[in-house]
């Protein structure tokens, strides 16, 4: 009875252990999820001011050499439309 009595309990410090060491790893996992979540959050929120058109307008005037481009007429695109399907 004895014998038994002491097999239970080590099983049970056994089993207590192993329990332990397994809410250790949960609680490691939940605090590498809530880190990822906040750098996730950081992120957005870099991106939402990078991809701003204030932003955008900002950059493209200070590193881009662009110049304002005329749209044409209707008209004239029908007519350089026509133009081309002529020459085919």
């Amino acid at each position: 009875m004895t014998s038994i009595f002491s097999i239970i309990l080590t099983v049970l410090t056994i089993l207590k252990h192993e329990s332990s060491k397994l809410e250790l790893e949960i609680q490691s996992a939940r605090d590498v999820n809530n880190k990822l979540l906040h750098d996730l959050s950081f992120l957005k929120s870099e991106w939402a001011f990078l991809a701003s058109p204030k932003n955008i307008e900002k950059l493209s005037n200070t590193h881009l050499d662009y110049q304002n481009a005329s749209l044409i007429s209707l008209e004239d695109f029908l007519e350089i439309r026509n133009k081309l399907k002529s020459l085919k």
